[in-house]
């Protein structure tokens, strides 16, 4: 018998998210998929999910292109202008990938409305430490492209979802496939963006189902759907796939991934400790998604809700939630 199925169930009762879908795996595969209605494996705005997804791309290309991560990002990002050059002087790879590039957690891109690089140069600087940034994952996107070649879509199709062997995965998908609707609005940025005495006035209107366009700002308004920080949908078995890459290699080039980086207590390469994770390390996105990694015990899961998909804020505590499933997990196999 499942012991996530009831779980998952209840919490839609509790209306801490609307629909959700999981898929169980251990190192041999997915053990155990399922849905709270219907017959599962429908597309999912996967938000920070993207994250670990570009992080892999870069770990890839850098082990196939003998790049360093304590290389300088300006090394690698071309032609761009001085000021934002003297900006990122200093951030290497390493620090983006962690979050301790000193970079802000984040910027409404798209209220600013100027180009990226002109935006980047006056971003204040921040203390040392962590600070989880959607903006470093943004630069991540533009070195792989600068040194790749590539437009963003091609990148992770080639350093991500064809060596891991990833079908149902991609940017601005058909809304032919069977979306969830990931939410009703931006009211959250909204808000971010009136505490920051800036305006927008392009904002979805209210109350209106956004299906199949990522629910993330920056990533919808400024990037036309494709950036390295969110933008990917997927399903739950895609995600799982990403999970079990993860779980089994012992490829150098990837471990870093997965075990925290001296220096940067609960951060890995691509993933991170503690929170919703209560042994091993994974990652959570903002529209309800979560990807979890054990690999000591040896299983993982892919957790994929849409708990945006209310009217009401706040929402419940998704953290709580998913630490409650982790661990339900564990006690049913020890």
């Amino acid at each position: 018998m499942s012991v996530i199925d009831p779980i998952m169930r209840q919490a839609v009762e509790d209306g801490i998210f609307p629909y959700g879908e999981w898929a169980l795996f251990d190192r041999s595969g997915i053990v155990e998929t399922g849905a709270t209605a219907g017959e599962g494996g429908r597309w999912f705005d996967l938000a920070s999910l993207t994250k670990p997804h570009t992080a892999t791309a870069l770990l890839n290309l850098a082990d196939k292109m003998g790049i360093e991560l304590e290389q300088d990002v300006t090394e690698l990002l071309g032609d761009i202008p001085m000021a934002a050059c003297e900006r990122l002087a200093g951030i290497s790879l390493r620090k983006l990938l962690t979050h301790t590039a000193r970079l802000p957690a984040w910027y409404p891109f798209y209220a600013d409305g100027r180009e990226f690089y002109d935006i980047v140069a006056g971003l204040p600087v921040g203390e040392d430490g962590m600070v989880y940034s959607d903006i470093g994952y943004m630069l991540l996107r533009a070195v792989l492209c600068a040194v790749s070649g590539l437009k963003y879509e091609e990148v992770i199709r080639r350093y991500v979802s064809e060596p891991l062997g990833i079908d149902e995965l991609c940017f601005n998908p058909s809304l032919d496939l069977p979306l969830v609707p990931s939410s009703r609005d931006n009211a959250v940025e909204e808000n971010m963006c009136r505490e920051r005495g800036m305006q927008f006035e392009a904002f979805r209107a209210h109350k209106t189902d956004i299906i199949g366009h990522p629910n993330d700002g920056n990533a919808y308004y400024y990037f036309n759907g494709v950036s390295g920080h969110a933008g990917l949908f997927g399903t739950a078995h895609a995600v799982a796939k990403l999970g079990m890459f993860y779980l089994n290699t012992q490829d150098p080039a990837y471990l870093g991934a997965v075990t925290e980086q001296p220096g940067c207590s609960g951060r890995c390469l691509a993933f991170h400790t503690g929170g919703a994770f209560p042994t091993g390390c994974g990652h959570t996105g903002f529209t309800g998604t979560s990807l979890w990694i054990d690999r000591q015990v040896g299983i993982g899961l892919a957790l994929l809700t849409n708990r945006l998909y209310y009217d009401h804020l706040p929402q419940a505590d998704m953290n709580a939630f998913r630490r409650s499933v982790h661990e339900a997990i564990l006690l049913k196999i020890q």
